[in-house]
């Protein structure tokens, strides 16, 4: 392949596309138009930079047309009314907890339209893989919670295919099951998964481990096994990804490559026969994993690194990596929305260019500890901006970790996972399994001790000049920059955000879904009132804590015993060690006070005073809710759980126009239940916000609330359709909710614009 096609057209063509996933508008065809212009420029002036953009220029414009097919292809992003008659096929292993089976499935609407869809059964029934059904969903849009950081679930769903999510109904039919091949294979994977399963009474974590290694079922693992994997940064190992396949190809060519030699004739072309065992086994592997979204992008991968190793002398391992690289964007772009797609070529890259430049060392003993120790170097120091930039958390014993436990897990645990789903005996599994379940537990216990370090979320220029630190700092000795790379890759990891004015309190409400979360930040305190839940705490409210540099919080407020507010105590208490603890029910958590009413503090010039009721009568948990008012200046914000009507009677009556404040979080997330006139025209809000997730089956906020508060000229911020937000309160300063996020890509549905919903 001439250089001239890899360099530098196919470089820039790559830019242009992943340049397509952060635009804030699409058109396929204002892409196009510019890239006929720069044509025209380019016959004008003979310029060789105009080829360079009219590449990337063809890049945007096929990744916008890409996406753009894809986003005709989701569900309508319409609010779901009634249940929606679907003939469905279960796609994936269900994955069972206490709330609910969730599974991934083929659903066909009654026109014939076919979409993928991630379904939820809280009636906690049986779904056998592969099996068809006629069921009623109410069917939404796959909108999920859009803050400054944390994950986001529409990148997630675009990048693995996902078109939808919704809820069953109770109403469900059997249907006869399709005699497809890839049904047939359906069954054959949920046979193999019930041998490993039989191991489960002795071994349940172990063979758990061992169904993930060999079938890509991650959901086997308990929760608790992911939330220790990531302060080691092992979680690309349980995940079959590219160092899965291309393993289980380099030991199906050996096996070939050593079966060779023993026949008695020898083929004319050796290496195609390595070649082609090695393929086929990675297909065989992809195809047990079920033909994942990653495993898919991992195959191509090698199928190119395979076709540069045929060709070697022809290609350059750069070119090789540009050319995988681009066939990846080409059959899926939406691809580089997953952080497994920068992690995978972005340490190939860092080892390729840690590799770049250096003289041969003598002896090949130590050339060969001398190269190993290198790419461990380069791997961990390229991870260290990727890591930090997706999760927000930078893993300090990874490197040490995964240099023992990638050779375990590759040379050992992986080998036996694919060996036992061959053997037709039941006893060599509880083996493997018993293996696998002390490995399980001793990067468990590991987990609870390895230290984490959180670095603050910088802004870009700070994040490029780390990216470029670490460029320099891989290079080979005598360039002359090291220094100030390390001074660069110390900005970056010492970043901290800029402080408060005095008297001045910093309001951040957190989309948490259907839960509530919310923050006040001072000059040099932190208050955190409620958590939401467990999932919304881990993905979203810990690690944007994180990101604003929140190393401890001062108060943690529970404002009651209620999942969507209290449900991820448990995790922030561990995190962030907050040194007061106040709740509604304070008999529910370990080491917690109450609320009490009249309870105040002063922080930087910034007034708090719960206004907590005792309940004298068994009313339910959400009257037993915290009531928290903060001042600033002359403005004030009252924060109210999820109290109820009865209780702002009572509220009203002990403190009267002391209720008095500009900002109301919305008690009970807009329910109909709280927010009464009587209330509203005592606290006089000039905002109002609720607190909820998108599509709830609950209606919140109510269009009656919704009502009331216009026809009281409150205007009203909603998380469901706008994300979270923050607000200044401070003297003489005016109300302004800022997103937390206030540009988004094209294909972001969330900040929901027009008729969205």
């Amino acid at each position: 392949m001439p250089k001239v096609f890899i360099l530098p057209w196919l470089p820039c063509w790559v830019v242009g596309v992943l340049l397509s996933l952060a635009l804030p508008f699409g058109g396929a065809v204002y892409w196009l138009a510019a890239a006929l212009l720069c044509v025209l420029l380019w016959i004008w002036r003979r310029q060789p930079w105009l080829g360079w953009v009219l590449a990337v220029l063809l890049g945007c414009a096929y990744g916008v047309w890409r996406v753009e097919l894809v986003l005709a292809q989701q569900w309508p992003p319409v609010v779901p009314q009634q249940a929606v008659p679907l003939v469905i096929t279960v796609a994936t292993p269900p994955q069972q907890d206490e709330r609910r089976v969730r599974f991934e499935a083929q659903a066909y609407t009654e026109n014939g339209q076919r979409y993928r869809l991630q379904l939820s059964d809280y009636r906690n029934r049986e779904w056998p893989l592969g099996s068809r059904w006629q069921v009623g969903v109410r069917v939404r849009p796959m909108v999920g919670e859009v803050n400054a950081v944390g994950f986001n679930r529409e990148a997630w769903a675009l990048a693995n295919g996902i078109q939808g999510v919704g809820g069953i109904g109770q109403v469900r039919e059997r249907l006869p099951e399709s005699a497809a091949a890839a049904i047939a294979w359906q069954r054959y994977r949920a046979d193999l998964s019930a041998r490993w399963q039989a191991t489960a009474a002795d071994y349940p974590l172990g063979a758990a481990l061992m169904r993930a290694l060999s079938l890509g079922e991650q959901a086997a693992l308990p929760q608790v096994a992911w939330q220790a994997f990531r302060p080691l940064g092992i979680n690309h190992l349980v995940s079959i990804s590219g160092l899965h396949i291309g393993l289980v190809a380099l030991w199906a060519g050996w096996l070939m490559r050593w079966t060779l030699r023993w026949l008695p004739w020898q083929p004319a072309q050796p290496k195609l026969w390595w070649l082609a065992a090695g393929v086929a086994a990675a297909l065989f592997y992809a195809a047990l994993a079920g033909f994942a979204v990653p495993t898919q992008r991992a195959l191509l991968m090698l199928l190119v690194l395979a076709w540069g190793w045929w060709r070697q002398r022809h290609q350059t391992p750069w070119q090789v990596w540009w050319t995988a690289l681009a066939l990846v964007l080409l059959f899926d772009p939406l691809s580089a929305l997953a952080p497994g797609f920068w992690l995978s070529f972005g340490l190939v890259a860092a080892l390729l260019w840690a590799g770049s430049g250096r003289v041969a060392e003598r002896g090949q003993h130590w050339r060969a500890w001398h190269t190993a120790l290198r790419a461990q170097w380069a791997a961990a120091l390229a991870s260290l901006v990727l890591v930090a930039y997706f999760f927000g958390t930078v893993p300090l014993l990874s490197p040490l970790v995964n240099a023992v436990a990638i050779p375990w897990f590759s040379w050992l645990l992986v080998p036996l996972a694919l060996l036992g789903l061959l053997l037709p005996w039941q006893t060599p599994l509880m083996w493997m399994a018993a293996l696998a379940e002390y490995t399980l537990r001793a990067l468990m216990w590991l987990g609870e001790y390895a230290p984490v370090y959180a670095p603050a979320q910088p802004p870009w220029p700070v994040l490029l000049l780390g990216a470029a630190a670490v460029l320099v700092l891989l290079l080979p000795r005598g360039v002359g920059l090291r220094p100030w790379a390390c001074l660069c890759l110390l900005m970056l990891l010492g970043f901290r955000q800029p402080l408060l004015p005095a008297d001045t309190a910093k309001i951040t409400v957190w989309d948490v879904g259907q839960g509530l979360a919310v923050s006040v930040q001072t000059r040099q305190r932190h208050l955190l009132f409620d958590t939401g839940t467990a999932a919304a705490t881990e993905m979203q409210l810990l690690p944007n804590l994180r990101a604003q540099g929140v190393r401890g919080l001062d108060v943690l407020v529970l404002s009651h015993q209620d999942a969507d507010h209290d449900g991820g105590a448990a995790i922030l208490r561990q995190a962030l060690k907050p040194q007061r603890v106040y709740a509604g029910q304070p008999q529910a958590y370990a080491d917690a006070d109450w609320c009490a009413g009249g309870l105040n503090w002063v922080w930087d010039g910034v007034w708090f005073e719960f206004l907590t009721l005792p309940v004298a009568s068994p009313l339910g948990d959400n009257d037993h809710s915290c009531v928290l008012r903060v001042v600033a200046g002359d403005k004030a914000v009252l924060l109210t759980g999820d109290l109820g009507v009865r209780g702002e009677a009572a509220l009203l009556a002990e403190y009267g126009e002391d209720v008095f404040s500009q900002v109301l979080i919305l008690g009970h997330h807009g329910s109909r239940t709280s927010s009464s006139p009587t209330f509203l025209r005592r606290v006089r809000p000039q905002w109002a916000v609720a607190s909820s997730g998108f599509a709830n089956a609950y209606r919140h906020p109510h269009p009656q609330v919704v009502d009331l508060l216009a026809l009281r000229q409150v205007a009203l911020y909603r998380t469901d359709t706008q994300g979270g937000a923050s607000v200044l309160l401070a003297e003489g300063q005016p109300l302004q909710w800022q997103p937390l996020r206030p540009r988004v890509p094209f294909w972001q549905r969330k900040p929901l614009r027009g008729g969205d919903g």
